[in-house]
């Protein structure tokens, strides 16, 4: 019977705490490697953004240490359809070119076993990748084999390698010697060796070259020198994602340094850098990680990637390692080092029938499905949304963000019941929120509720007194109950808290307006404004709003052709096809030569008039 007791770790506090433990637990581990490391996942956690946690494998509950540890992530995707689902993935993806799990040997079998079930039972998911595992790892083969056929189905991935041809499934690494003459006469080809020695001695006796190691006084000179050359090699190909691989790059080498497992050389020809090599150190596994070079392109002699390289290698066997691993990609210069390969894979586990499976939201990915689901609402994909805050919602029914922004939604779709329905119950959750009165009273007023909209935007006022679009939406309601003064009195608020608020100087002079108070010479300058606020909220997709608008627009001045063009366009939206040829009708009586208005009465009349033409006889 397995009594293995599995604890999820998702804070970086215990994540510190549990150091010695997983220190222990790497250092017995001969499957363990760098990627895996406590230093490794220390700094790469911190720049996560998708929650991580990691399974922790205790021998029975009342045990005083872990055996084993499984870091892991979780994400949030989106079918074409509309429904989030939730990922699982190696907590290394996107950046460990190994991933897997550690274990102490003699519990291998019930830790892994363990995991599984854990994965299995407590964790909300629809698909894992396990990404970038050794085809020799037999733990993940061991692992996967938890995974039943009757509830889950496996795939094989093999994304796109990149455009030079280069497989990124093969892991070139050398086997090194105990002596450097001996890695240079066994391992090598003559040509290579022979390049090697001399390029070697070219730069050790030379006054003209030299290679500086890095220290705390040099090493941002060292980062700023490899990001030069990345990037000038790079930049182009990366686009808008370079400067956050810049980024992360600077954070993982300054990270590595404060920890004591970079190995960070730049060579010099006189006081020109013309090559850098990162390469990350792990002493435990007696292994060196080749991570990323740079190089001006332009020196061939000495070459700098084939000197730093065989100046690395050399570094390695003099200072008792086993191992020099290219890591990912089998260009053929790792090769010429006498590299052996190794193989990865990428497999995918998926529920069955996940897709027609009804999907709950694990709790730890609501923030990210909140902010896809945000994303969506913001670029008006609706119905995307919509299936995004009520997944939220039926993780935790009172997420105020989600019913805020399903009713927000809701009002979008006309839906004013249910609208109104999800700010009330955001407001017993948050009786104080101020985007809820706010988002109601508008609610309120788009249905002609004008006294409840006075009553909310009051509620706003008492919780946030100097808030100049609320004082505008007050002085709308007023103005549509005829209460003139109350009316400019608000806009007027509005205006000496947000001197330059266009929508509550145009709303006041349409109370003038109505009143007869406004001047003929600014009733042309008010009827343009108006029109281009209508043509503002059309932009945003909000139409009633800007027939509104354009119908005060042409209020106040009935001859703006362009006025009456636009409410064509905007009922012809809403399918009031009749009103729309109107409106293009008079505006071409009042502006004859208006090129737009001819062509939409046109096409519009023609459509009339084929849908209302009788059927041809056939003889």
């Amino acid at each position: 019977m397995n009594n293995m007791q599995i604890n999820l770790i998702d804070n970086f506090e215990t994540f510190k705490e549990i150091r010695k433990n997983w220190d222990f637990v790497y250092e017995a581990d001969p499957q363990a490697q760098f990627f895996l490391s406590w230093v490794w996942l220390s700094g790469w956690l911190k720049m996560v953004k998708d929650p991580w946690f990691i399974l922790a494998a205790k021998p029975s509950p009342d045990a005083s240490s872990y055996v084993a540890f499984f870091p892991l992530k979780i994400t949030v995707d989106q079918q074409d359809g509309g429904d989030l689902y939730n990922e699982l993935c190696m907590a290394g993806n996107s950046i460990a070119d190994y991933t897997g799990l550690i274990c102490l040997p003699e519990y291998e079998q019930e830790a892994i076993s363990a995991f599984a079930a854990y994965l299995k039972q407590q964790l909300t998911w629809s698909i894992f990748h396990l990404k970038n595992f050794l085809e020799t790892d037999r733990r993940m083969d061991l692992f996967l084999k938890s995974f039943s056929g009757d509830s889950f189905e496996f795939e094989q991935s093999r994304e796109d390698n990149n455009q030079d041809g280069i497989n990124n499934y093969v892991c070139p690494y050398v086997p090194l010697a105990d002596d450097w003459d001996q890695y240079l006469q066994t391992a090598l080809g003559s040509n290579t060796r022979q390049k090697i020695r001399r390029f070697l001695r070219k730069i050790e006796s030379s006054d003209e070259f030299h290679i500086t190691h890095v220290n705390a006084d040099n090493l941002e000179l060292h980062i700023e020198i490899l990001r030069k050359f990345w990037q000038s090699k790079w930049g182009s190909k990366k686009g808008s994602d370079c400067e956050v691989m810049v980024a992360c790059l600077q954070a993982i080498l300054r990270h590595c340094f404060e920890n004591k497992c970079l190995y960070f050389p730049v060579l010099w020809k006189g006081d020109r850098p013309i090559g850098t090599i990162a390469n990350f150190i792990d002493l435990s596994q007696k292994s060196i990680l080749f991570y990323i070079t740079g190089r001006d392109e332009t020196v061939k002699n000495p070459p700098p990637g084939l000197v730093l390289h065989a100046y690395a290698i050399r570094y390695a066997i003099q200072n008792g390692f086993k191992v020099y691993d290219f890591l990912r990609g089998n260009e053929s210069y790792k090769f010429s080092f006498g590299a052996k390969e190794r193989h990865i894979k990428h497999l995918i586990v998926k529920r069955k029938n996940w897709i027609n499976q009804d999907r709950l939201l694990d709790v730890k990915t609501i923030s990210l499905a909140l902010q896809l689901t945000f994303e969506h609402h913001r670029a008006n994909r609706l119905t995307e949304a919509e299936q995004g805050y009520r997944q939220i919602l039926e993780v935790q029914p009172k997420h105020p963000d989600a019913l805020y922004g399903l009713g927000v939604l809701m009002n979008q779709k006309d839906e004013y019941e249910t609208a109104e329905n999800l700010l009330k119950s955001l407001l017993q959750v948050e009786p104080n929120s101020i985007k809820a009165w706010f988002s109601l009273g508008n609610l309120h007023q788009a249905q002609g509720q004008f006294s409840e909209a006075v009553e909310a935007y009051h509620q706003v006022l008492a919780l946030q007194p100097n808030a100049p679009d609320v004082y505008n939406n007050l002085g709308y309601a007023m103005q549509q109950q005829s209460k003139w003064e109350d009316a400019i009195a608000c806009y007027q608020k509005a205006l000496e808290l947000k001197p330059d608020c266009i929508e509550a100087d145009v709303n006041c002079a349409n109370v003038l307006h109505a009143q007869g108070k406004l001047s003929s010479e600014k009733q042309a300058h008010y009827a343009a404004v108006n029109n281009n606020l209508g043509n503002k909220r059309q932009q945003a997709g909000d139409l009633k709003t800007a027939i509104a608008y354009y119908r005060q627009a042409i209020t106040i001045k009935p001859d703006l052709a362009d006025a009456h063009y636009n409410l064509g366009l905007m009922l012809q939206e809403q399918g009031e096809f009749q009103e729309a040829i109107a409106c293009y009708q008079k505006a071409l009586e009042l502006k004859p030569g208006f090129e737009e208005a001819y062509f939409r009465l046109g096409k519009l009349q023609d459509a009339q008039n084929r849908q209302t033409s009788p059927p041809m006889s056939v003889t």
